[in-house]
C-alpha cells in the first residue's frame, strides 16, 4: 500500500515515515460495495480495517452506533481481547479499505509499543462506551 494512505491516519500521526511504511506493507487494500459486511458480531474476529475512503456504519444488536470514515479504524477490539466481534459493520456506500490480518496485528503491537498503547486505549474506550 502507498504510504500516503497513512498520512491523515490519527493512529498513526506520530508515526515516522520509516515506522508508516513498515506498518504500511502489512495492509491490503480492499475495495466493498455499499451493503457489504465487513464484521460481524458474536463472531472471531481475524481482521483489523483502516477507512480510506467512504464509510462505514457500526451496530449493536442491530442498532446504529456511529459512522466512521476516512482516517478511522475499526476491527481491535476483538483482536486486543480475544473475545468475539462486539459490533457488525457495514460498508454505507462504495469503500476503499486497508485491511491487515490479526497475525500481522499482533506483530505490530510487538514491535511498535507505543502504537499499542494508542491501539488498546481505543480498544478500551469502545468497550466502555
Amino acid at each position: 500500500m502507498d504510504l500516503t494512505d497513512f498520512t491523515d491516519v490519527p493512529l498513526l500521526s506520530d508515526m515516522t515515515d520509516d515506522e508508516l511504511a513498515n506498518v504500511a506493507a502489512h495492509f491490503t487494500e480492499v475495495h466493498v460495495r455499499s451493503g457489504d459486511a465487513l464484521t460481524h458480531e458474536d463472531e472471531y474476529g481475524a481482521t483489523f480495517y483502516i477507512v480510506l475512503d467512504g464509510q462505514v456504519r457500526v451496530k449493536i444488536h442491530d442498532e446504529a452506533v456511529v459512522d466512521l470514515g476516512p482516517g478511522d479504524h475499526f476491527g481491535e477490539v476483538a483482536l486486543v481481547t480475544g473475545e468475539r466481534r462486539n459490533a457488525t459493520v457495514k460498508a454505507i456506500d462504495s469503500c476503499r479499505l486497508a485491511k491487515m490480518m490479526g497475525w500481522d496485528f499482533a506483530e505490530l503491537l510487538v514491535k511498535n509499543p507505543a502504537l499499542a498503547d494508542r491501539i488498546r486505549t481505543a480498544a478500551e474506550n469502545r468497550l466502555r462506551d
